[in-house]
């Protein structure tokens, strides 16, 4: 799951593919999607609009504050040359704010803050830090999985993956808050481009 954008493995896939296995490996383990903060009856408008708005604001405070400190300290611009799709065509476009939804915010969330992070939980040796253990590689995973993106991308998306891990951790019963925190600022990243802002 963690190595398929790098093995040339086309992006609507990710899902089909990591979710399958998540889903086999939790039925292994005779647990579900809920064990680990996902219930399709805890979808509402509250928890998208307030994880939408924390995503607005992350995507707002990145463009303005983090990425130009990071390009600075890195000494990188990042690469957005896997996004020119979305500059190039309205329907490029669109198809990126799906994906925002699909492959950012559900997929990548049920399987990092939901089935890694509380795999890890379950797993790691019970001591007072645990939980900031998984904390810790969980966000570490996730940064890495955007190797692709370039050193630059690695450290941003660490940054994104602190914040959401500590969204995790304010709502955990519920991942629809993270799910809309990560599909809001992927989709305000890809406006940024389209518009020529990034």
């Amino acid at each position: 799951m963690l190595i398929a954008p790098h093995l040339g493995v086309p992006m609507f896939l990710y899902p089909v593919l990591g979710l399958g296995l998540c889903t086999a490996m939790l039925r292994y383990q005779g647990l579900g999607w809920s064990d680990v903060g996902f219930r399709w009856k805890t979808f509402g408008i509250a928890p998208l609009v307030v994880g939408g708005a924390l995503g607005l604001a992350y995507a707002l405070v990145n463009y303005a504050v983090i990425g130009p400190v990071l390009a600075h300290l890195l000494t990188e611009r990042p690469d957005f040359s896997d996004f020119a799709f979305v500059r190039a065509s309205l329907s490029g476009y669109l198809m990126a704010l799906g994906l925002a939804w699909v492959i950012g915010g559900f997929y990548e969330e049920l399987l990092f803050r939901g089935y890694l992070y509380d795999t890890l939980l379950r797993h790691l040796p019970a001591s007072r830090l645990r939980s900031l253990l998984a904390f810790t590689v969980t966000a570490l995973v996730f940064a890495v999985y955007h190797w692709q993106l370039g050193s630059f991308g690695v450290v941003n998306a660490l940054v994104f993956a602190l914040l959401a891990g500590a969204i995790r951790s304010f709502w955990p019963a519920n991942l629809w808050y993270v799910i809309g925190f990560h599909a809001c600022a992927d989709m305000s990243a890809f406006t940024l481009i389209r518009f020529g802002y990034l």
